[in-house]
C-alpha cells in the first residue's frame, strides 16, 4: 500500500471514530488542513466545520466561501432603505470643516465660527483626533474611532427606545448544537433583543495589514453578520426559521461602507445541521467598491452627510417595522 492510500485511510479511520470529540476536532484542524493539502485535495472538498476559526477576527476569505457567503457592490436604493426621514442633524454637517482643516497644525475646535452646538464641537473634535492619528502605528488609535463610532450612532438616536446600542456584544454562531464561531462587534444595535445592525470600526494601519487575505476586514464583518443572525434565531426559542434581515457598518479610520444582507429562512435551516451546501446568501456593499478608503469620509461635509442620511432611513425603517 502506498504510503499516500495509508494517510487517506488514516484520515478516513479518525474521522469515522465515534468517540472524537468535537472540540478536539477542531483544535486538530490546522493539522487536518495541511494534511489534505499533502493529499492534493481542493480547498472546497477538504473544508468541513472543524476547518471554521473559532474566533470571527480569524476569518479569511475562504471561510466565508466555505458558508456560501458572497459580497457584491450595488447601489444606494439596494442597501438603503428608500424612506424619507425629516430628522437628519444638520448641526453635524458642518460645511466648513474638511479633512484640510481638522489636519491643520493650529486646529482648535474652541476657534471654530459657526459652531453654536457643544455635542457637534466635541464630535468635530473626535474627527480631528483620528485625522492627526490616522497614519500612527498599528493599534494606536483605535480608541479614537470607537469613540466617534459610539457618538455617531447615538447622533442618530440609534440608543433610544426600543432601539438600543450594546458594546461588544458576545455572539455565537451554532451549528450541529455547537459553538463554533465566538465574535465580539464593536457595536450591535437591537430593537429590543432582535440584533439588527452590526458596527466594526478599525484603524487603517491595521485593515492595511491584513489586506486582501481579510477583503479589508469584510470577511469579520461576514461572520459577525451570521453570529447575530444565529443568535436572533435562538431568542426565538422555538424551532422556526424566518428570514432576516441585518445591516452592517464598517469603518476604517473615518470611512463609513454600508451592508445589508437578507438571509432566508431555508438557509438558517440548513446551517442548523452543518456546512450549507444548497443555500446562500449575498451581502450587499455601498459604496460599491472595496477599500481601504473607498467609503464616505466623515472628515468631509459631503460624507458626514450620506452617512447621517443613511443611518437616520436605517433607523425609520427599523421603527416601522413591527415589533
Amino acid at each position: 500500500m502506498s504510503q499516500t492510500s495509508k494517510k487517506r485511510k488514516a484520515s478516513e479511520s479518525s474521522s469515522a471514530a465515534p468517540q472524537q470529540p468535537k472540540r478536539l476536532a477542531r483544535d486538530d484542524s490546522v493539522l487536518a488542513e495541511a494534511t489534505s493539502s499533502k493529499l492534493g485535495l481542493s480547498s472546497t472538498s477538504s473544508y468541513s466545520l472543524v476547518n471554521l476559526p473559532s474566533s470571527a477576527s480569524k476569518f479569511k476569505k475562504r471561510d466565508i466561501e466555505a458558508l456560501n457567503i458572497t459580497f457584491r457592490g450595488a447601489s444606494e436604493n439596494d442597501v438603503i432603505p428608500s424612506v424619507e426621514v425629516t430628522t437628519i442633524p444638520q448641526e453635524y454637517i458642518l460645511d466648513g470643516i474638511n479633512r484640510s482643516l481638522l489636519r491643520s497644525p493650529d486646529f482648535n475646535v474652541g476657534n471654530l465660527e459657526g459652531v453654536s452646538d457643544d455635542d457637534a464641537k466635541t464630535f468635530i473634535d473626535k474627527l480631528h483626533d483620528i485625522t492627526e492619528n490616522s497614519l500612527e502605528a498599528v493599534g494606536t488609535s483605535e480608541t479614537y474611532t470607537d469613540s466617534l463610532v459610539d457618538d455617531l450612532l447615538r447622533v442618530v438616536r440609534l440608543n433610544t427606545w426600543p432601539l438600543k446600542i450594546q458594546n461588544h456584544p458576545p455572539c455565537k454562531l451554532v451549528i450541529d448544537g455547537e459553538t463554533c464561531v465566538s465574535s465580539e462587534p464593536e457595536f450591535v444595535v437591537k430593537k429590543r433583543n432582535f440584533a439588527l445592525i452590526v458596527v466594526d470600526d478599525k484603524h487603517l494601519k491595521n485593515v492595511k495589514k491584513a489586506g486582501l487575505a481579510t477583503k479589508f476586514g469584510e470577511t469579520q464583518i461576514a461572520i459577525e453578520i451570521l453570529a447575530c443572525g444565529s443568535e436572533n434565531t435562538r431568542s426565538l426559542e422555538k424551532e422556526i426559521y424566518i428570514d432576516q434581515t441585518i445591516w452592517a457598518v464598517r469603518v476604517i479610520s473615518t470611512y463609513v461602507t454600508f451592508y445589508k444582507a437578507e438571509i432566508p429562512a431555508p438557509y438558517w435551516k440548513e446551517l442548523v445541521d452543518g456546512l450549507p451546501q444548497e443555500q446562500s446568501f449575498e451581502i450587499q456593499r455601498w459604496p460599491p467598491d472595496n477599500g481601504l478608503t473607498t467609503g464616505f469620509d466623515l472628515s468631509e461635509p459631503d460624507g458626514r452627510r450620506a452617512v447621517l442620511t443613511a443611518l437616520s432611513k436605517i433607523r425609520e425603517s427599523l421603527l416601522r417595522e413591527g415589533a
